[in-house]
């Protein structure tokens, strides 16, 4: 035991650092399954919830430290303390969920036998969950992510979402805990660990006859062309640089055409949505405008009529801005738009902006109010002609939430699109954490997504979760991709009709366990001396 309490910090760690490297961009993706055990071994020796606390927060400050870096990485487009700063109150925030995990962990009425696994992966669940939300979310690091490229393990999302993963993965190592912590009764610990075992192999049993199954299945598809740009961040800040961006997405726009996409997709921000409608002709009559609409309208003539989804900045009557993505006809003509709903906080907006006037630095976006879908027409599918499909669209960080992609599967979208700018992160670990997170969005609602990253990876995932096309990054000769993307068939999975239900019920029982825990504590008579 003293042993324990002068290592507890190291082993807490350990765990940090164990489960960021079971993370893209290391993605040493089994180290999840035994990451939190030393944490949890660590919190046995702990004398108060201050001291579980401490422990915690060890863990979860060196886990988000590694899993951030890359927001001290963007002092190229903001000042180096500004970044420096916000990287460093991010962590820390974060850090905190991992302090009350494990304040949580000590308070558990149970510290051995099945119930203590079962507690603590309610607990590590719950707070995935509250993250996810809290102060607008922040939902990177679930550690149901480190599995995004073994299939087999991701299928349950289906039914739980990501959250499921992350249970089964936590309660694994909480059963591994449970026989180290009590080893000199290992015999009466077992059940503690078969259990996990069990779960987790009906999970891979699950997968696996999943996957199967999609084997034998065919469905209609539609030809989509993704033409990323791969514009470096520092030059789409250039006015000067203006219409060249516009001049290479066009070029590359006819060159796709060629092969008679359905559909061509631009990435998350790449024009003003005005230049492409006109609008700013009529506002300003300005030359330049008139100049890159004229030859919008003169690449629709050559694309013989294939329409577009194009990522776009975009304000409306009132001079409000938003991000959004625009479906344009054949003919060139905005059909619908949808505007960006989760925005980044203090890069895309100001959360309190009325308190901290002077922290505003660059027009704000706002807020998108609905979910909207997409048509497309004029698609050639594998079984009809002529028809209308629909498709939703998830601007960038918005992919990080599940709750919010479900919703317009929920509505009825034929395909999903991930449309991102990340070539903020070039370099850093942050595309290949955005990219793990497009597999589990496809499982958990069966449905294709197909992703158009400026700076990132392009590509197409299947309702498995599968990559089944190369990648176009910066790094690749490819510049741009034509892929068929599966269309859904309209079935809904249980995820998409009930969403969150996991986390919610762990939760409720997380609440009852600690209740329980505080019943005990006064109603216990005390022993006094006589």
């Amino acid at each position: 035991m003293d042993f324990l309490k002068r290592s507890r910090y190291w082993l807490a760690a350990s765990s940090g650092i164990i489960l960021f490297c079971s993370f893209p961009s290391v993605n040493l993706f089994p180290l999840a399954w035994v990451a939190i055990v030393p944490l949890l071994i660590a919190l046995e020796s702990v004398e108060s919830w201050k001291s579980a606390f401490l422990v915690g927060y060890v863990a979860g400050f060196l886990f988000f430290a590694g899993l951030l870096i890359a927001i001290v990485l963007l002092y190229p487009y903001a000042n180096i303390f500004a970044t420096l700063l916000g990287y460093i109150l991010l962590v820390g925030y974060t850090a905190l969920y991992f302090a009350v995990f494990a304040v949580l962990v000590h308070q558990l009425p149970w510290q051995s036998g099945i119930l203590f696994p079962l507690g603590v992966a309610a607990i590590w669940v719950s707070l995935e969950w509250v993250r996810s939300w809290l102060l607008t979310g922040f939902p990177w690091g679930n550690i149901g992510y480190s599995q995004w490229k073994y299939l087999p393990g991701i299928q349950i999302a289906s039914l739980t979402g990501v959250y499921g993963i992350s249970f089964v993965i936590v309660f694994f190592n909480a059963g591994i805990a449970t026989l180290i912590r009590r080893r000199q009764e290992w015999r009466k610990e077992l059940m503690a660990i078969i259990v996990p075992c069990l779960l987790a192999m009906i999970c891979l049993i699950y997968g696996y006859a999943a996957i199967a199954r999609s084997e034998n299945t065919s469905q209609k598809s539609m030809k989509v062309a993704i033409i990323p740009g791969n514009i470096l961040q520092i030059e789409k800040w250039k006015s000067e640089s203006i219409e060249k961006i516009i001049k290479k997405y066009l070029n590359l726009t006819r060159k796709a055409a060629v092969e008679k996409p359905d559909v061509i997709v631009w990435p998350e921000t790449t024009v003003r949505g005005q230049v492409i409608s006109g609008e700013w002709i009529v506002q300003t009559s300005s030359n330049s405008f008139r100049r890159f609409h004229n030859l919008f309208k003169q690449t629709f003539g050559e694309i013989d009529g294939i329409p577009m989804l194009i990522g776009a900045t975009d304000q409306d009557a009132f001079g409000d801005l938003y991000n959004r993505v625009m479906s344009v006809s054949s003919e060139g003509e905005v059909l619908s738009k949808y505007a960006k709903m989760h925005l980044v906080p203090f890069g895309e907006y100001v959360p309190l902006a009325d308190f901290l006037p002077n922290f505003v630095q660059f027009k704000p976006f706002e807020h998108g109010k609905t979910v909207n879908l997409l048509p497309i027409t004029n698609v050639e599918t594998m079984q009809t002609n002529d028809e209308e499909i629909e498709v939703g669209t998830s601007i960038c960080f918005e992919s990080a939430f599940p709750s919010h992609f479900r919703q317009f599967v929920k509505k009825g979208a034929d395909a999903m699109g991930i449309l991102t700018n990340d070539a903020w992160f070039v370099g850093t670990a942050f595309p290949d954490l955005h990219l793990a997170m497009a597999p589990l969005r496809a499982v958990e609602n069966r449905i294709a997504v197909f992703r158009c990253a400026n700076g990132g990876y392009s590509c197409v995932v299947d309702s498995f979760g599968q990559i089944t096309t190369p990648f176009v990054t910066p790094q690749t000769d490819k510049e741009f991709l034509i892929a068929d993307v599966a269309l859904s068939e309209g079935k809904q999975t249980f995820y998409t009709r009930y969403g969150d239900w996991l986390p919610i019920l762990c939760l409720v029982l997380s609440i009852l366990c600690i209740a329980y825990r505080v019943v005990i504590r006064y109603t216990k008579p005390k022993i006094t001396d006589n």
